[in-house]
């Protein structure tokens, strides 16, 4: 048995056995939407669930540019006497492929990431993955692109309320360009070609979004709201529904790009898709329409909660 554990928001345990899965949802258990530990609040409620403590443990997380998730995993190990466990640190958006494959029920797929931000390139970095493509099969999983990016660090959420602002950073968007300071650097490495840039991502672009008409604080972020109002705007003007749809649709386009060069990497019309962004339904929608000759599987439960089945799933078949 492999127990994953997502100990970043929407916390979540699965217990992977030979012929089944337990998933649980921590919100689900404490009422907190979108909870995550903290070095001093870890107790997960669903953990009563576990029966055996001496099975292998596998932490997920998003990038951290302190050592919280650290003191988390240490201090899960220490309370339950956990002894066999992997954390690392790289590997979110790893998981986020691993669940969605495993959940289709395809043999090979590319696999699409796309959020708000994942692993940081490195310890202490503040370059974070915001979208990947990967090859997947029964056997490999194969990473062919990834983009890291850091406007999240730099001028995101500099200025709060400011629909001026917004309307910037979307045209800013379109054209991959950030206000200044433009990096849009490609190396390859394993085969794989990496992008390093401080333009936005289609996380960072709906959290400014979201900041701006009031749908986010530091409690919650409700890009789901926003992502429904967008169907009531037009791509034109200012009202909050407007900005919405200019988002919606400027970050269609952006995904649709990616596709087209995910699917210049392999020879399969198999396409699974996973990361938060992709609890965009209308999007996923229209996707399916632009690419009508291509097999399409949206991972279930795509937001961070799913990495802790990939975190499992990754280990029993790609460790």
């Amino acid at each position: 048995m492999t127990v994953g554990v997502n100990i970043s928001h929407d916390s979540s345990i699965c217990i992977k056995k030979e012929k089944s899965i337990e998933f649980f949802e921590e919100s689900r258990f404490n009422k907190n939407k979108y909870w995550s530990p903290t070095p001093n609040n870890f107790d997960y409620i669903s953990f009563k669930n576990i029966k055996d403590f001496n099975d292998v443990f596998v932490f997920a997380c998003y990038g951290d540019l302190d050592d919280n998730h650290k003191n988390i995993v240490k201090n899960i190990c220490e309370k339950y006497k956990i002894k066999n466990f992997i954390f690392n640190e790289l590997m979110h958006h790893v998981y986020h492929a691993c669940a969605a494959f495993y959940t289709s029920s395809f043999n090979e797929a590319l696999a699409v990431v796309v959020d708000g931000g994942g692993a940081c390139l490195s310890s202490k970095n503040i370059y974070r993955e915001s979208d990947s493509i990967y090859y997947i099969d029964n056997l490999k999983v194969e990473e062919k692109y990834k983009s890291y990016g850091n406007a999240r660090f730099t001028t995101l959420f500099n200025e709060f309320k400011n629909k001026k602002k917004l309307l910037k950073i979307i045209e800013l968007f379109k054209k991959n360009l950030q206000e200044e300071n433009i990096l849009d650097y490609f190396y390859i490495e394993n085969n794989c070609l990496y992008r390093m840039t401080n333009s936005y991502n289609p996380g960072d672009l709906f959290n400014h979004l979201c900041d701006t008409i009031g749908l986010y604080s530091f409690e919650t972020n409700e890009p789901g709201k926003a992502m429904g109002l967008s169907s009531y705007g037009n791509t034109f003007g200012k009202r909050n529904e407007d900005l919405a749809k200019q988002v919606q649709k400027a970050t269609e386009d952006y995904t649709i790009e990616l596709i087209e060069k995910a699917l210049s990497y392999a020879n399969t019309k198999n396409i699974v898709l996973s990361g938060g962004y992709f609890l965009n339904c209308v999007n996923n929608y229209k996707y399916t329409q632009y690419f009508k000759d291509i097999n399409f599987f949206v991972d279930p439960c795509p937001h961070d909660g799913g990495t802790a089945l990939g975190a499992a799933v990754w280990y029993d078949y790609y460790k």
